[in-house]
């Protein structure tokens, strides 16, 4: 759960002088960790604005969805989901964040109160019907960590496991 709660905090977003603590709550919305580092290097910014200076900082002016033409019923559906998750982060939207999981998930306990990372890019989403109807969804993504300095990325294919809820589908689970 934690591991989880650290992730989604990852996703978040940049810039501030606020370090985590050994027990500060950490959102996380991934169960691995992509960069190997200590949590108290990372720096959890509270604000858009936060966010927008570190990247503009580190020179990470232009963001990259997933192009939503090319995709229809479902699919469309999922893509506009972990779209709308990304923006959110960057935003630092909770409510946009929280409207792409499901209800049960971490995301909805808590407060939104920090973000430690983002995504900055994702691509080539490709779908996997499984039997019990979730769909899963490999996406081309980069990350960007929020660091005392310098910001770290890394690129990494992430898996999505999307569940239809209240006709909407939504984020189960995020995996490396």
């Amino acid at each position: 759960m934690t591991k989880l709660w650290i992730v989604f905090l990852l996703m978040g977003c940049m810039l501030t002088r606020y370090s985590v603590s050994s027990d500060s709550q950490v959102i996380s919305t991934s169960t691995s960790e992509p960069v190997q580092q200590e949590e108290s290097n990372l720096v959890g910014y509270t604000s858009k604005e936060e966010i927008a200076a570190a990247l503009d900082a580190a020179n990470i002016f232009n963001f990259h969805y997933i192009d939503e033409p090319p995709y229809e019923g479902d699919e469309l559906q999922i893509v506009q989901t972990l779209n709308r998750n990304m923006k959110g982060v960057l935003e630092f939207d909770a409510e946009a964040v929280r409207s792409a999981y499901v209800q049960e998930h971490a995301v909805h306990e808590g407060k939104f109160s920090q973000v430690y990372g983002a995504i900055i890019s994702m691509d080539e989403p490709w779908f996997n019907v499984l039997q019990d109807g979730n769909i899963e969804v490999f996406v081309k993504q980069k990350n960007v960590y929020f660091n005392e300095s310098p910001l770290q990325a890394d690129e990494t294919t992430k898996l999505y496991l999307m569940q239809k809820e209240d006709s909407a589908w939504r984020i189960l689970s995020i995996t490396n």
